[in-house]
């Protein structure tokens, strides 16, 4: 009887079969070990004290060797490329009252969805002393919603979740068990530990209302990310992610640096489509290259 066939048959398997993408279902509280820096290109994930309300709970912090912004995505172990859990997580300075351990603002993610520089959609959290302690999804605003003095969202909100401790949302200090590498745990060194807020949202919502304004995405799907923390539910006025400062200014997210390096749902690099497009060019222009070649040498 003839095994070799079979076994490398097998081993052909199991090979490709390794070398798809795991996702387990996501621990909210996991440490950062299990999740995936968004990144600014090359700036720091975000200066520290550069919020710009005197309300230091509310300024993102992170520095080359610990992310401000981290993504983790659960596929939820079916075929499908819409479904699924997208979780993210943030760094802040500190928390506002560490008796209460409460994040009492609104923490907002726009995502450019179609890649063309404005925003989309935003998820976020939904705490700030007007809000009702929920994740929420809003609409942009009419503007252009391509930079900071241009954007607006819609409030109130598309959809809002309750938010579960432990299931859809974590609120802690950060410690050696929720980031194992960190050398820092005070990035400011203002004598305030920093604090992890992370929360997860059902992936098919986003697809879904994406699709309503004619978006279409998938897991696969790149995406740029504008991270930002504000004091109310319309406007991003307190802190945006990858910049120092920047909440009045009248450039871009892309020109001032704070949209972040596309990644897909799943957490991986995506080029850009101008990249893209550069990549398809200059393929055809080697074919073109190679078939007039050949047809001097052999015609």
């Amino acid at each position: 009887m003839k095994t070799e066939p079979i076994k490398q048959k097998l081993f052909v398997i199991l090979a490709a079969l390794s070398a798809l993408p795991c996702f387990s279902a996501i621990i909210i509280g996991s440490p950062t070990t299990s999740w995936i820096p968004i990144t600014y290109g090359a700036n720091v994930p975000d200066p520290v004290e550069d919020q710009q309300t005197g309300l230091v709970s509310g300024d993102l912090v992170g520095d080359t060797n610990h992310p401000a912004f981290y993504s983790q995505f659960d596929d939820a172990g079916t075929p499908s490329l819409t479904d699924g859990t997208l979780a993210f997580r943030v760094r802040l300075n500190s928390i506002k009252n560490e008796s209460k351990r409460d994040f009492d603002y609104n923490l907002f993610i726009g995502i450019d969805a179609d890649q063309n520089g404005s925003l989309d959609l935003f998820l976020g959290v939904d705490n700030n002393p007007n809000g009702s302690g929920q994740l929420a999804i809003w609409d942009p605003g009419p503007g252009l919603n391509d930079g900071p003095s241009s954007t607006t969202i819609v409030s109130p909100p598309l959809m809002t979740f309750a938010e579960a401790a432990g299931t859809n949302y974590h609120f802690a200090l950060v410690d050696s068990i929720l980031d194992p590498s960190a050398t820092s745990y005070d990035l400011d060194g203002a004598g305030k530990t920093d604090a992890f807020i992370s929360f997860s949202f059902d992936f098919g919502f986003i697809v879904n209302l994406l699709s309503a304004n004619s978006i279409s995405i998938d897991q696969t799907s790149g995406m740029n990310y504008v991270m930002a923390t504000a004091t109310q539910d319309n406007s991003l006025n307190m802190d945006i992610n990858g910049i120092d400062g920047g909440i009045d200014s009248a450039l871009t997210f892309e020109e001032l640096g704070a949209s972040s390096d596309a990644l897909s749902a799943t957490g991986h690099s995506v080029p850009e489509p101008a990249v893209m497009t550069l990549i398809g060019i200059g393929g055809l222009s080697l074919m073109i290259s190679k078939h007039l070649r050949s047809n001097r040498i052999y015609g």
